[in-house]
């Protein structure tokens, strides 16, 4: 009977298998899945947020006001169009303001800022037409040291150059630092550390003669001493890759953003707006101390979440 009963257990193993392909395969790849569970998740988060809200009106009490900081990286030609559209819904549902926003928001208030991560041609070309469209701030994070050259990292499109750069900046879109060499600041020394962020500041104000007062850590990357140094050099404000609501605070020096792509899916989109997703960090502190407990070594020393936020 030991070998029925093995059998029996062999098949049942292949249906379930079976049943799983059959459900996820034609979600695509581990990265899709990855991004379907995020959204669906995202979604339970949102549902529970406004039920939250009905509440607090119920008893007579003004939900309080709420900010999130979007950021991008490229906006190409193909997909300009979807980009428009985000930033048409964003206009709707959220008052735009800029990335150095410092006043306490109302009860009740929704607000959303636009930001751009290493300062490629495409936010020129075809972020930036449509941002002034429909009159939406906007800050570039730019790398000092790679103007008009490809990051390693990321070799696709090549960054402005400084006279383009010159261009972009404006009264409605802002500059600000994203180290001289796109390190990860978390991974330097103090040398290394004050360097790049003195240089870049540096650079960008002699490009733009204007003062250069926010910056950005590279991949999400920082710890606590990254965040001294910043301070130092007259970094007013810097962000991370930690999809948090901002702007809690009048004058926090500390702003986490959520990763959008133009070709985010609409539901996506406004979730990410709404700051649904500010989950993410609470379930990557999780996943981190699973992996403490298991004995396996924890990807990086940042305390950033970006890795599930991207």
């Amino acid at each position: 009977m030991a070998w029925k009963n093995e059998n029996f257990q062999v098949g049942r193993n292949m249906y379930l298998e079976r049943q799983w392909h059959l459900i996820w395969k034609p979600l695509g790849g581990f990265a899709m899945r990855k991004r379907i569970v995020k959204l669906l998740v995202s979604l339970c988060f949102y549902v529970g947020l406004g039920g939250w809200r009905i509440v607090l009106r119920l008893v007579g009490k003004t939900p309080p006001g709420s900010g999130v900081v979007l950021y991008y990286h490229h906006v190409a030609q193909a997909h300009r169009d979807r980009f428009a559209r985000q930033m048409q819904h964003l206009r709707r549902h959220v008052r735009p303001v800029r990335a150095d926003h410092r006043w306490s928001l109302a009860p009740g208030a929704r607000v959303g800022a636009v930001t751009f991560d290493d300062g490629y041609l495409s936010i020129l070309e075809n972020a930036a037409p449509e941002l002034e469209r429909l009159r939406i701030p906007a800050t570039a994070f730019v790398v000092s040291d790679f103007l008009g050259q490809r990051l390693e990292s990321d070799p696709t499109e090549r960054l402005m150059t400084a006279e383009e750069l010159r261009r972009l900046a404006s009264d409605l879109i802002a500059i600000g630092s994203h180290t001289a060499r796109h390190t990860r600041m978390a991974a330097v020394d103090p040398n290394q550390g004050h360097d790049e962020l003195q240089r870049s500041r540096r650079m960008l104000e002699q490009i733009l003669e204007r003062d250069i007062t926010l910056f950005c850590f590279p991949f999400g990357a920082y710890n606590s001493e990254a965040l001294q140094w910043c301070a130092q050099p007259g970094y007013q404000r810097v962000f991370t890759c930690d999809p948090t609501t901002a702007f809690r605070a009048p004058g926090e020096f500390l702003t986490g953003r959520v990763a959008v792509e133009p070709t985010d899916w609409l539901l996506e989109f406004h979730l990410k707006l709404m700051g649904a997703y500010r989950w993410l960090p609470a379930a990557f502190a999780f996943k981190s101390k699973i992996l403490q407990r298991l004995g396996a070594k924890t990807i990086g020393s940042s305390g950033s979440s970006a890795d599930l936020a991207a």
